[in-house]
């Protein structure tokens, strides 16, 4: 069976990281894999993909000029189709809008299925709605297309429309998950875009942190992520009200995650809202113990009892504060919140990501 993905690029963003473990996977289950991406001949390749995946480039900085400005789209359907019949695909997986909308024109007359995959919740928070144009690819496009998958359970109830069409299909483990559980630090670490620091929540964990830092002055509170837009200036003034001094690192962009994982004691995820939350999972799978705000049950779905994490109800300064006191203290406990959170996180292995996808292909009635 031949599947073709469709994603923007290879070189940054969750939903990339996301495509490129599934064209992996596909691969090694013995499927003939080819992906079209959107950027350019210079962009990096930074998700690496298997030999035998084959990677066609859909670039014009006139059309991306034109489709973003007018919204007209037909050089990329254009193009698009002309890819599809060199490969001639028996499925097309789309990773991001508008590409599964492009693949249904380009595909008009051919009856290969299109999968649209979302990456984000159905709902946000009222200090941060959805845009009116996500609003119609949610609830009008995806009635267009084959199938839909979403992140979560918690979803589903947006979905009634299409209900037939959809799979609840979490995000796969970029990593190996550890055999037992590394020789850890005293470090609490949390990770994401400085610019978006309000949606990441780490205003909410700084003050959180600055309420127990005193009593714990061998720990220390690591955020990494790229500093964008003088970000991490406003964050470090909430840290310095807070009197944090040499308890708050900020770690900038880090290529390689892995072993800041490996020797981090606790994770945080302190997002307002969160469709998911790939890297709480990585870092599970690292034995660090995790911390999660639990945006309408999506975090529950990931961490399911005290033996696996501590969730908080969001913007939740107070209950957050109490977790990470709870976790630095009560070793023990600690300690078993980190073997627990490693057996969880094998639920979201790649191995388990493709019997979940080859139950889709049935679906399809697709071999």
């Amino acid at each position: 069976m031949r599947i073709l993905i469709l994603v923007h690029s290879l070189t940054g963003g969750g939903a990339e990281r996301v495509a490129a473990l599934w064209a992996n996977g596909f691969a090694g289950r013995g499927y003939e894999v080819a992906m079209v991406l959107s950027c350019g001949e210079n962009s990096p390749v930074t998700y690496k993909v298997a030999d035998g995946i084959k990677i066609y480039r859909l670039h014009s900085w006139l059309a991306n000029k034109l489709y973003r400005r007018l919204g007209i789209d037909s050089w990329y359907v254009w193009h698009l189709r002309r890819i599809v019949k060199d490969f001639l695909p028996d499925v097309i997986i789309g990773v991001l809008e508008p590409w599964s909308h492009w693949a249904r024109k380009a595909t008009q007359g051919m009856n290969i299925p299109i999968v649209n995959t979302e990456h984000n919740s159905f709902e946000r928070p009222t200090d941060a709605p959805m845009k009116k144009e996500h609003r119609e690819m949610k609830w009008e496009w995806n009635k267009l297309y084959d199938h839909v998958t979403i992140l979560t359970q918690a979803d589903l109830e947006f979905t009634t429309e299409y209900r037939g069409k959809v799979t609840v299909l979490p995000n796969p483990l970029a990593f190996q998950p550890a055999e037992r559980v590394p020789e850890k630090e005293n470090i609490i670490l949390a990770a994401g875009r400085m610019d978006a620091w309000h949606y990441k929540g780490f205003d909410l964990l700084i003050k959180a942190w600055g309420k127990v830092a005193k009593n714990h002055p061998d720990w220390k509170l690591q955020i990494a992520g790229r500093n964008q837009n003088n970000a991490q200036q406003y964050l470090q003034s909430l840290a310095d009200e807070a009197g944090l001094d040499h308890q708050l690192e900020f770690i900038g962009h880090q290529e390689d995650m892995l072993p800041i994982y490996q020797r981090s004691s606790i994770f945080i995820l302190s997002s307002r809202y969160e469709g998911f939350g790939m890297v709480l999972i990585e870092a599970m799978s690292q034995g660090s113990a995790p911390i999660a705000y639990d945006y309408k049950g999506r975090q529950r779905e990931i961490i399911t009892s005290e033996a696996e994490g501590l969730v908080c109800p969001v913007n939740d300064v107070d209950a957050l504060a109490a977790a990470i006191e709870r976790m630095i203290t009560d070793d023990k406990f600690r300690m078993t919140v980190q073997a627990g959170a490693i057996e969880r996180s094998k639920y979201y292995s790649v191995e388990n990501t493709m019997n979940r996808w080859e139950e889709i292909f049935n679906k399809l009635q697709l071999k």
